[in-house]
Parts: structure tokens; sequence; C-alpha cells
């Protein structure tokens, strides 16, 4: 089969269905991550009350925190972005077959006409 290619177009447009499925995870894993960190807020203590520990920690966590956030927003923009290349991938493989069978059937009408 060299130089042939083929692709089971159903199958293409499924994977990214699947994709699209993990695009609602990766946008609740960020909310859900914001919701349980407000719940955590203060645990290190009072920041300028005199503790020491809140004071060495809570720019540390607050850090931490936005990293996580972003690096969660980046892994959701990630699977946005492949669920629409694999979904542009099924359009760009249908395509040639799908003007292929418009011109075919244009012939074929074309050519009754001239019977």
């Amino acid at each position: 089969m060299d130089g042939e290619y083929s692709a089971d177009i159903p199958v293409i447009r499924s994977s990214s269905g699947g994709i699209e499925g993990l695009v609602g995870s990766g946008q609740s894993m960020v909310s859900d991550f914001e919701t349980g960190i407000a719940l955590t807020n203060g645990w290190w203590g009072e920041v300028g009350s005199g503790d020491l520990f809140a004071d060495q920690v809570s720019d540390q966590c607050q850090r931490e925190q936005a990293q996580v956030i972003e690096t969660g927003n980046s892994i959701y923009g990630f699977v946005m972005a492949l669920g629409y290349a694999v979904s542009q991938e099924a359009e760009h493989v249908q395509r040639p077959q799908t003007l292929a069978l418009d011109d075919i059937e244009a012939q074929s009408a074309e050519s009754e006409e001239r019977r």
C-alpha cells in the first residue's frame, strides 16, 4: 500500500469528541482549585500581625497558587487547541473526498445530458 493514504473520518471525529470532554475537566480543574484554595486562605497565619511564620510563607504560598492556576490554564489551552486541531484534521481529510464525489456527480449529470 505504498503511496496510499486512508483515514477513518468517524474515528477522527470521535477522537475530537473525547478530547473535547477533557476540556470540560480542565476547565473545572482550575475553578475547583481556586474554590478549594479559598477555603485555606489564612491557614498559615495573618500577614503583618507579628506572625513570623505567616510573614515568611505568605508570598511563597501565593506564588505557588498562582503557578498552579497558570499551569492549569495552560493545560486547558493546550487541550482546547488539540481538540480543534483533531477536528480540523477530520475536515481536511474529508474535503478531498467530498470534492471528488461532487466532481463525479457533476460529470455524471453532464454525461447524462449528452445522451
